[in-house]
């Protein structure tokens, strides 16, 4: 199976989920470059937070429609880095490109505001744990 026949397939099982406003592969799908025993890294964003029954349902959906284990993120729960590194190594297959600006958005102002703080407060707790 190659991953053009993958995203294909992902395609037609999110296409008409209500509610589901964006979905982003990423990953070796998203690279074409898959194994036989690869999963599927698959990011979604929906009108709200996911439930832990909604999240359960696609789960299974994708995986008996594509045969692979599914690792699903729900992108309105989630924040940077793994933000950013979705954006960037991903392959959106499903959203208009005004959702997708929205999320770059997001995204672009979420590294603005909060990555800095993050970075300084890591370096100060890996500077007092290298002094211990």
């Amino acid at each position: 199976m190659n991953a053009s026949s993958d995203i294909d397939k992902i395609r037609d099982c999110l296409a008409g989920k209500p509610g589901l406003r964006l979905a982003i592969v990423f990953g070796s799908l998203a690279t074409g470059q898959p194994r036989f025993d690869s999963d599927l890294d698959i990011a979604v964003a929906g009108d709200s937070v996911m439930t832990g029954e909604q999240k359960m349902a696609l789960i299974r959906e994708l995986a008996d429609q594509t045969g692979r284990s599914v690792d699903l993120v729900d992108i309105n729960a989630i924040g940077e880095p793994m933000l950013g590194q979705i954006l960037a190594s991903g392959k959106r297959v499903l959203g208009s490109d005004q959702v997708h600006a929205e999320l770059l958005s997001r995204h672009l102002f979420d590294q603005a505001d909060f990555m800095p703080y993050r970075d300084r407060l890591l370096a100060e707790r890996r500077k007092a744990w290298l002094q211990q």
